[in-house]
């Protein structure tokens, strides 16, 4: 990734004061990615989790109080976000720490000392290089760890992907992967499986569907999307045939070779 793309996603979600109000997939994401987290780790609980990009918190809320006994390093891009995790998880557990990282380019201080869980809600949609960055986090597991993450696949904005195609303007949506690329992304040092599930985002109107992007951070449009004249036949098109948008979310569970 960029420095430059990378510094504008860091300056979105840092702006994105209202997130929680807007991020009803998100929440959706990161209480079913608890509760695979937690049923992967009834009998041998992690010791020691990372979590990269995690936002205001909605997935290590989940989980602090699940592993009481973990310690636990929260790392976002951006610093505002931290900021607000400090906040949703105040007073700050002992063994709770916050550090600025990019999670496709994971560089912590005590990394060196390995982790049993690495986790991650709704990021990995961000990366430029998946593959490259699974191989830098794996590198972080101890031996038999666990790399466990949810993300987007194609097919997810289908409502306003077709709304563009229809108004015959370049849609700024990011391409996600098949679950095929996504599944080829996985290292040889250990094994990974992918399950599918499809979310509804609530969406009355093509103008709540753009402002509800805008809140949690997430409008930066693809690499080189220019904004087009024809925007206004694509929300009227969409307010005219949809109610909903629909999410292709995919998570994932990687292991770690002994």
């Amino acid at each position: 990734m960029t420095d430059s793309r990378r510094t504008s996603i860091a300056a979105r979600f840092d702006a994105a004061h209202d997130y929680e109000r807007a991020a009803f997939i998100q929440k959706q994401c990161a209480r079913m990615l608890a509760g695979r987290i937690r049923q992967h780790h009834a009998t041998q609980p992690p010791r020691r989790i990372l979590e990269f990009g995690c936002g205001t918190g909605l997935l290590s809320r989940e989980l602090v109080s699940s592993f009481p006994e973990a310690e636990f390093h929260l790392t976002d891009i951006a610093p505002a976000m931290l900021e607000r995790t400090r906040r949703n998880l105040a007073p700050l557990p002992a063994a709770v720490h916050l550090h600025v990282m990019d999670g496709e380019n994971p560089q912590l201080q005590g990394a060196e000392d390995g982790f049993d869980l690495i986790i991650s809600s709704l990021c990995l949609q961000w990366f430029e290089d998946r593959a490259r960055a699974f191989r830098a986090l794996i590198a972080l597991l101890r031996p038999g760890g666990r790399l466990m993450v949810s993300t987007l696949l194609a097919g997810s904005l289908r409502e306003w992907r077709e709304s563009c195609k229809n108004a015959a303007i370049p849609c700024g949506v990011p391409d996600y992967p098949s679950l095929a690329q996504l599944q080829e992304d996985w290292p040889p040092d250990g094994h990974g499986t992918w399950d599918v599930c499809t979310l509804h985002d609530p969406a009355p109107s093509a103008r709540q569907f753009l402002q509800g992007l805008r809140m949690i951070g997430a409008s930066l449009p693809r690499e080189g999307h220019q904004p087009a004249h024809g925007l206004r036949r694509a929300m009227r098109h969409f307010d005219s045939h949809f109610d909903h948008v629909t999410y292709q979310a995919a998570f994932g569970v990687f292991q770690k070779g002994c």
